[in-house]
């Protein structure tokens, strides 16, 4: 499998250059050459494996040589170790015909753990194939950045860099985040927001002097990112209906990741017929789907903090297969995108888009209520991202005859205050990470690159 830039196909690589990167060095990302196509009957034949194994069979086309089967293997399976749920991503049935895929229960409870603890694994494996060390490093309001110190704090080659919107990390998290205290993470806290955090990860992948170092993103921006979500895909097609059935999966917008990874699953063989994207009031994303105009806006703060951004860097990756591979016109797109914060898609592609996705906005109020009614009507708990997805999922549905599944990508216990205000009984209360050492922890403001390059040279 070769893998080239969504700006530029002149140049491939392989899947362990893709693995040790952040972004492309031409700003772009890393897509692969071609899809793998599985046969209807391939995929049923999938049902009843175990989902380390179900993960292998999705995942190894995009591998190639460059890992044996038996130590690709042996990293899907550590990878899900840390879980509390036997089947990794439970479905929960919360209405007729409407299911929401449970993906929080790794060590973080987010679905963040899924990509992160395969990313560490698959991180060291190169790097000690290589003899070098790595900084990983990312922008994260909360989840991602825990996800990867979790998953990566054991990997003696890494160091571990999160950017954080000092002011845009819900306070539980925050003390969490804060409350690292290992020698090998070192935190940035951002006077800005979450959208500023993501500016500085990229400048610093354009402009990294370290040569000492790899530098390697824990964001979606990586290509694991994109593989551990996949799987998702197929999990729920194969519990729901055998790999045959028609089914809409409901994506709350935390990132585009999850998005792009159900269209190209679409495309890689599953019977996906609708992937509806369901956003709060930053509405970035519901606009390109809805007018076929996206922009970059100043996020407003809500009940799904993870939501609370309008730049997503996977929409690139996505624009990339609309547009036929044209690496010309994605990059075309993108220079005037971040030139002037906005960007329309040709029409043309707009509308091929829409044949498979819709999308909606819930507003805070529309969070709340389908919080509270549907743990009246069933007593099932959900957090208010994963409302926004399961009441679009019921609005917008085009089909009651195939299922209906929402990720589900946050644990309810991380808003265990704003539930207990509704008076809902959440579940216990998630695992902090554990500290070690001394904390490392920076204040900086948003355009002060000067001081995070000094500091990122100490390392």
């Amino acid at each position: 499998m070769r893998y080239v830039s969504t700006r530029n196909s002149a140049v491939q690589v392989n899947f362990e250059r893709v693995v040790l990167s952040g972004i492309a060095e031409d700003g772009g990302l890393f897509v692969p050459l071609e899809l793998p196509l599985f046969e209807p009957q391939d995929i049923a034949n999938w049902s009843t494996l175990p989902y380390d194994e179900l993960a292998y069979r999705v995942i190894s086309p995009f591998v190639g040589e460059t890992i044996s089967e038996a130590d690709l293997k042996c990293m899907l399976k550590e990878a899900g170790s840390q879980f509390s749920h036997r089947s990794l991503a439970p479905l929960h049935q919360v209405d007729r015909n409407e299911w929401v895929l449970e993906l929080f229960h790794g060590p973080t409870r987010s679905s963040k753990d899924f990509a992160a603890q395969l990313q560490a694994r698959l991180v060291q494996y190169f790097l000690r194939k290589r003899g070098r060390r790595a900084v990983v490093l990312g922008a994260t309001n909360g989840d991602t950045g825990l996800a990867a110190i979790e998953a990566f704090k054991h990997c003696d080659e890494t160091d571990v860099v999160v950017f954080y919107p000092e002011k845009g990390v819900p306070q539980d998290q925050l003390q969490h985040l804060q409350a690292v205290a290992h020698p090998k993470v070192h935190q940035f806290a951002v006077n800005g927001s979450f959208d500023e955090c993501q500016v500085i990860v990229t400048r610093l992948f354009l402009q990294w002097p370290y040569t000492q170092h790899e530098a390697i993103s824990f964001n979606s921006s990586n290509w694991v990112s994109v593989l551990a979500q996949l799987v998702f895909y197929f999990h729920a097609v194969l519990q729901l209906g055998g790999g045959q059935r028609p089914i809409g999966f409901s994506v709350p917008a935390a990132s585009f990741a999850e998005v792009y990874a159900g269209y190209i699953a679409q495309k890689m063989g599953l019977p996906i017929t609708q992937i509806i994207v369901a956003t709060n009031q930053n509405d970035a994303l519901h606009q390109l789907f809805l007018k076929n105009h996206y922009s970059r806006l100043r996020a407003n703060k809500t009940l799904s903090p993870a939501m609370d951004l309008s730049i997503f860097s996977n929409l690139e990756r996505f624009l990339w297969e609309l547009y036929g591979h044209d690496d010309q016109a994605v990059s075309a797109l993108m220079a005037a995108f971040e030139s002037s914060g906005e960007m329309t898609i040709a029409n043309e592609f707009w509308l091929q888009a829409r044949m498979i996705i819709d999308s909606y906005a819930v507003s805070d109020e529309e969070t709340l209520t389908e919080i509270t009614s549907l743990y009246r009507d069933t007593g099932y708990v959900i957090d208010p991202h994963t409302a926004t997805g399961v009441l679009a999922a019921r609005l917008y549905r085009r089909s009651l005859v195939a299922p209906m599944v929402t990720l589900g990508e946050i644990s309810p216990a991380k808003s265990a205050v704003l539930l207990g205000e509704l008076g809902v009984s959440t579940p216990a209360q998630h695992r902090q990470v554990a500290a070690q050492g001394a904390a490392q922890l920076y204040r900086i403001q948003p355009d002060d690159l000067d001081t995070i390059h000094q500091l990122l040279g100490a390392l």
